[in-house]
């Protein structure tokens, strides 16, 4: 835990536009509430019966919010606007989509998936998840300006199928290292690039250098529970540490001030320090982490599994 403190305290150079990133990401989570009320809500009841609705709801809606957070934050670093009821979308789908793979048990569910995101999707399924699925992704397909965050996430499905590979323990080093650079730099492509989807090529490579900063992030604060499913990841099993994430971070900033401007990316820079901040505070102290109905309650638990994990045997 004091590694991890000190982690923090050394990127805290990130933090100089802290109040500005806590304070959007505080005054954009009611206008976030209110766009999933109206975009994610209506399709979930649709879809779903009680008492699946309402837990489909919550974690939906959890998720989104902490990915509204790093959307919006980019938005404003790139100069662009902000589909809000977008963002809720994408980050909800995400949420499935990742849980549909990795936890559904589906044997089917790769090429079915495939077959969705391309332009002449499977037809309407039987199952439920899978109907939800089709339904929040045919609402993005509707809405989303530009190719490039579908041609990554044409790309970004190949790494997730790859990434069942993570539940052998004899995946070396080298083929992880692929999966979470393909994984967390495309997702950063996918969701960053629907508000932005006429990034430069330099632009691309800062944003996946930063997804993949972030799925690592991800990483650390699942440790414990990607271990009790069988899953390696390089930080469970001790190939990056956190001090190499927060590292990564650090070299990120001048890039992203190369980029796009340095007071633009500084208050980005910040919504990155405070993603690592929250993430170790959520590992060494989940526990005291309350869950309340307030927006900004919401954005700190964030979402539960839409479909819980299974065990490894």
């Amino acid at each position: 835990m004091i590694r991890d403190l000190l982690t923090v305290l050394r990127c805290a150079r990130l933090a100089i536009a802290l109040p500005v990133a806590l304070k959007d990401a505080v005054a954009c989570a009611p206008d976030a509430v209110r766009d999933f009320e109206r975009a994610v809500e209506p399709i979930v009841r649709d879809v779903l019966p009680e008492p699946e609705r309402g837990a489909m709801i919550d974690s939906l809606r959890g998720t989104a919010l902490s990915f509204n957070v790093g959307i919006h934050a980019y938005a404003r670093m790139a100069g662009r606007t902000c589909d809000g009821e977008l963002v809720m979308l994408a980050g909800s789908v995400a949420r499935l989509y990742d849980d549909m793979i990795d936890n559904g048990g589906d044997p089917a569910i790769d090429s079915w998936v495939a077959s969705l995101f391309k332009a002449d999707g499977p037809a309407v399924p039987s199952d439920h998840h899978r109907r939800l699925l089709a339904a929040l992704y045919a609402e993005i397909r509707r809405r989303a300006p530009g190719e490039l965050w579908h041609t990554a996430l044409l790309e970004l499905h190949d790494y997730q199928v790859l990434s069942r590979t993570q539940r052998d323990p004899a995946t070396p080093a080298a083929q992880l290292g692929k999966i979470t650079r393909g994984k967390g730099g495309l997702a950063g492509l996918v969701l960053f690039g629907l508000v932005h989807p006429d990034m430069s090529v330099v632009q691309r490579d800062a944003v996946m250098e930063a997804g993949e900063a972030l799925q690592l992030l991800d990483d650390y604060l699942d440790q414990e529970a990607d271990l009790r499913a069988g899953i390696g990841t390089p930080v469970n099993r001790g190939e990056v540490s956190l001090a190499e994430v927060g590292a990564r971070l650090l070299a990120l900033r001048p890039r992203l001030a190369a980029c796009y401007g340095g007071a633009a990316a500084r208050p980005f820079a910040a919504t990155l320090f405070l993603l690592l901040a929250a993430n170790v505070l959520k590992r060494h102290w989940r526990e005291r982490v309350t869950r309340t109905d307030t927006p900004l309650g919401l954005l700190l638990a964030g979402g539960d599994h839409a479909i819980p994990p299974k065990r490894a045997s």
